[in-house]
C-alpha cells in the first residue's frame, strides 16, 4: 500500500461529496413550500434532530413529529420526496476523492451525521458505496460527531492509527476535532483548495 505515512482518507459527506441532507437551506425551502410556521418547525426540529440522527426514530417518526403534530392538507410523502430532491451530489468533489484513493492506493472511507432514509436515499444517489472502502453513518452506530467515539470506531474498522489518516469536512468544528483526535485534517472550502490539500500532504490526485 502507498500514500507514504497516510494508509487512508475519511471524508463527511454532506458539505464535501454534496449537498447537506438536511440542512438550514432545505429547511427553510421545506417551510416556505408548505407554507409553514417556521419557528415552530425549528423547535420541534431541534428537539427530535439528535434521536433521529443517532437512529432512534425513523424519518418517517421525525417527520410526523416535526410536521405533523396537527392536521396537514398536505402528506408526508410530499415532505419527503421534497427533501429526497434537495440532495445533490457534486460530481467533481466525489471524483476527486475517488482519485486520491486509486492514485494513492489508499482507502477511502466517510463518516456522516445522517439519519435513517436520507442515508439510503443519498448513498445510492450519489454512488457512494461504489467508491468508498466503509461507510461510518451516525443512525447505524447511535453515536454522531462530534462523539469521539465515531471516529475511533472509523479507525477500528480501517486498523489504522489516527495519526495515518487524513479527514475533511466542511465544518471548522469537526476538523477541529478530529486534529485533536490524532487526525491530519482540513477543512473543505472547495474542490480546487481540496486538491491542493491533498498535495500538499504528498498526496497525488491525478
Amino acid at each position: 500500500m502507498s500514500g507514504g505515512k497516510f494508509q487512508i482518507v475519511f471524508s463527511d459527506i454532506g458539505g464535501v461529496l454534496g449537498t447537506n441532507g438536511w440542512g438550514s437551506d432545505l429547511r427553510a425551502k421545506v417551510v416556505s413550500q408548505f407554507n409553514l410556521d417556521e419557528d415552530i418547525i425549528d423547535k420541534r426540529h431541534h428537539l427530535m434532530f439528535d434521536s433521529y440522527e443517532r437512529g432512534f426514530l425513523s424519518f418517517e417518526q421525525y417527520l410526523q413529529y416535526v410536521f405533523f403534530h396537527q392536521p396537514r392538507s398536505f402528506q408526508l410523502a410530499e415532505v419527503r420526496d421534497l427533501i429526497y430532491a434537495g440532495s445533490v451530489p457534486w460530481p467533481d468533489s466525489i471524483s476527486l476523492f475517488h482519485q486520491v484513493k486509486l492514485a494513492n492506493k489508499i482507502k477511502l472511507a466517510l463518516i456522516s451525521n445522517e439519519g435513517q432514509g436520507i442515508t439510503e436515499h443519498r448513498m445510492q444517489k450519489f454512488g457512494l458505496p461504489a467508491i468508498a472502502d466503509f461507510i461510518v453513518v451516525s443512525h447505524c452506530v447511535h453515536m454522531r460527531k462530534p462523539d469521539a467515539q465515531i471516529w475511533e470506531l472509523a479507525l477500528n474498522l480501517a486498523q489504522v492509527k489516527a495519526e495515518q489518516a487524513i479527514y475533511v469536512d466542511d465544518r471548522e468544528i469537526f476538523v477541529q476535532r478530529a486534529a485533536d483526535l490524532g487526525f491530519t485534517a482540513f477543512q473543505h472550502v472547495s474542490v480546487e483548495q481540496t486538491k491542493r490539500n491533498f498535495e500538499e500532504l504528498g498526496l497525488k490526485t491525478s
